[in-house]
């Protein structure tokens, strides 16, 4: 019996999602069928896979709609890392979240003045526009 579980995300930017798993120093794989580990050698397939340290793997199914989807076994990985499923997918909607407004603000020719870190761990850009 399969203990994968899917959480849909609205993650749909390959290379955004690649530069998330850097800042939050994950060590990840990316190629067209990836191999994500399971329970009692269960395995699914994904397009970026990140290496646990335990025999389960995080994985990213890519959707017919273009976003993606985290497959894992969440038990296995809780019961033998200190990654926990809630507060990784929280880190990773954040960090992706963030790369993604300061790429948009980028490309509408924008400059960022200031960035911070608000005590609720919202941030803060200050944007202008180029003079």
């Amino acid at each position: 019996m399969s203990h994968f579980s899917q959480v849909q995300t609205v993650i749909r930017d390959q290379a955004l999602l690649g530069e998330a798993l850097r800042q939050l120093q994950f060590n990840f794989q990316s190629g067209e069928e990836m191999t994500i580990n399971g329970y009692q050698g269960n395995t699914e397939q994904g397009v970026v896979v990140i290496k646990t340290g335990c025999r389960y793997d995080i994985g990213f199914q890519r959707q017919a709609d273009g976003s993606f989807a985290v497959c894992a076994d969440w038990w296995g990985i809780e019961f033998n890392t200190p990654i926990r499923q809630e507060t990784f997918l929280q880190s990773l909607n954040r960090t992706y979240a963030h790369l993604a407004v300061k790429r948009q603000v980028l490309e509408q020719g924008l400059i960022i003045e200031q960035e911070r870190i608000l005590p609720n761990g919202e941030i803060e850009l200050v944007v202008c526009e180029r003079y």
